[in-house]
């Protein structure tokens, strides 16, 4: 079985080069995977046998930190847009944007759709810009409508969507002729990460997940590999995620609820939003800087939790600067914020600074002709992967961003 597959590997990966005595002509084009929940280390723990031969090929970001908060909507939005949280406005999963007047969850399609909640220019909007179709299949933020354009080509999230009807989708994108089909292509999978959640980062759940998304990509590639020559395309792929996971077990539980039971009618004048890692807090009481005041006293002293006013978060997490983050926020890096009323089922969860918790950490691959077959990075921020994907592509960026192309150059063919 394993000669078999280094074997496999071995075409696939050359269907991904450039050999063609008319490569000159051909297009770039660029398919961007995510794997929800994609640890760092999952390929080490969890052996997947083509994931794990692909990181051995490809051009690799060893320990890709995502922004903070290390939650899902808000790492997708900065992959790509180049933006942190703070600077695209999907601060968290769920969160209150006052300016609005409008809460975002991700269960509610009519703020999830709703463009007015995002800022940037993502990828495929870009690439309208400059004349390039895209496709998303499940792409946080791909249903709306952001910086005046969709997606060329894009379908709703689907929760229980078959691997094969995904696979089969890109494969017919990728089909379709030249001036029709994407250049620039996503696709999501969040089995790894609810497997994670549920029954914790090293469990024989995690790994059945992981392996049943390695048969699913292996077969993807090979199929596109196949049309990279017959449709006079350079295939470059980039396998990443949006964070990592840390399991549960040992974590202290501060019971928030029960803190707040001290002061008499605070829970009613101050809505907080989030568990686990972080809690974004809203005033809306008729005197917000006093319960905010009376919120920090009651959470200030305890071990392992910091707690601070909007003003005052500090500059290392990069996350102060969005109407839409709370009035306060609790975070811990230690300890887990849950509620003695509704506790938390999780045996894993993210969200944690990636600095304290490395778990946090996911990685990069890249293989194609835009990439150094080899080439290691130990440590970029995920911020640069915008700039990194309109390299490849071609694509200028004129706007303001938080990445730069610098950091992950090395990853690029020489």
């Amino acid at each position: 079985m394993r000669l078999f597959l280094g074997l496999l590997f071995t075409v696939l990966i050359a269907g991904c080069s450039n050999t063609s005595p008319n490569a000159e002509q051909r297009e770039p084009h660029l398919l961007l995977i995510s794997v929800d929940g994609y640890r760092y280390d999952y390929n080490a723990i969890h052996q997947p046998p083509f994931l794990s031969q692909f990181e051995q090929q490809a051009a690799v970001i060893e320990k890709m930190a995502p922004s903070f908060p290390t939650k899902t909507f808000p790492n997708h939005l900065t992959l790509v847009t180049g933006l942190l949280p703070e600077n695209h406005g999907i601060v968290s999963n769920g969160f209150h944007n006052p300016a609005l007047g409008e809460d975002y969850f991700l269960s509610r399609a009519e703020a999830v759709t709703n463009g007015d909640f995002y800022s940037g220019i993502p990828l495929w909007s870009l690439a309208a810009e400059q004349g390039m179709k895209s496709g998303t299949y499940f792409w946080p933020g791909s249903e709306a409508k952001i910086a005046g354009h969709r997606p060329t080509y894009y379908t709703a999230y689907n929760h229980v969507e078959d691997f094969q009807i995904r696979i089969d989708q890109i494969v017919e994108w990728f089909e379709l002729p030249q001036g029709e089909r994407p250049q620039f292509a996503t696709l999501y999978f969040h089995e790894v990460d609810s497997m994670g959640h549920y029954h914790g980062a090293t469990s024989e759940q995690a790994r059945d997940a992981l392996h049943k998304v390695d048969a699913a990509v292996a077969q993807l590639v090979e199929r596109l590999n196949a049309l990279a020559d017959t449709q006079n395309m350079d295939l470059n792929i980039i396998i990443t995620s949006d964070h990592g996971m840390k399991d549960l077990a040992k974590l202290d539980r501060v019971f928030m609820d029960e803190v707040m039971a001290q002061e008499p009618g605070l829970s009613e004048r101050l809505r907080l939003i989030g568990t686990g890692p972080v809690t974004q807090i809203y005033a809306q009481g008729e005197d917000k800087a006093a319960d905010l005041a009376r919120m920090i006293e009651l959470f200030q002293d305890i071990p392992n939790i910091e707690i601070y006013k909007r003003e005052d978060i500090p500059m290392r997490l990069l996350f102060k600067g969005h109407v839409a983050i709370g009035d306060a926020i609790i975070l811990t890096n230690e300890s887990y914020l849950d509620n003695a009323e509704r506790p938390t089922t999780l045996m894993g969860n993210h969200g944690f600074e990636t600095a304290a918790v490395p778990e946090m950490n996911t990685l990069l691959m890249g293989v194609g002709p835009a990439f150094e077959s080899g080439a290691r990075i130990e440590s970029a921020d995920n911020i640069h992967v915008y700039s990194l994907m309109a390299e490849i592509l071609g694509l200028s960026i004129d706007h303001k961003i938080d990445g730069e192309l610098a950091p992950l150059a090395p990853l690029l063919a020489q």
